[in-house]
């Protein structure tokens, strides 16, 4: 159905391109600096209209390619910050790690002279 719809759309932006063009057909004296020329009116509005088009697509491909570039450092960047990231947790918490089992052998070490220090007391 959407086929349908644009097919019908394209016939109706032709004809209304070939209505223009028949009451377009006067000549026009173009001024390019270095000569002139006549040329029927319909040939310099579309000649316009395909230069500005072209000049539209290289503006936008440009502007893409400078965005496309600038997500793939991004992208870049951020990996080594996740990278590093990861690296930074993972030091910390072998250092948490390292302090806990220093701690837990304190207490050990701690309830092994309270037990010993109570162990004469209840003889």
């Amino acid at each position: 159905m959407k086929n349908q719809w644009r097919l019908v759309l394209v016939l109706l932006l032709a004809l209304v391109i070939v209505i223009f063009a028949v009451l377009n057909v006067a000549p026009v004296t173009v001024h390019f600096g270095f000569g002139t020329a006549k040329w029927p009116l319909i040939i310099v509005i579309i000649v316009s209209l395909l230069l500005g088009a072209l000049v539209t697509v290289l503006v936008s491909t440009m502007s893409a390619l400078g965005l496309r570039r600038q997500v793939k450092t991004l992208t870049a960047e951020k990996k080594q910050q996740e990278t590093a990231i990861n690296q930074a947790v993972a030091e910390a918490t072998a250092k948490l790690n390292t302090q806990l089992a220093e701690k837990e052998d304190q207490i050990n070490a701690l309830q092994q002279q309270a037990s010993s220090a109570a162990a004469p007391t209840d003889k």
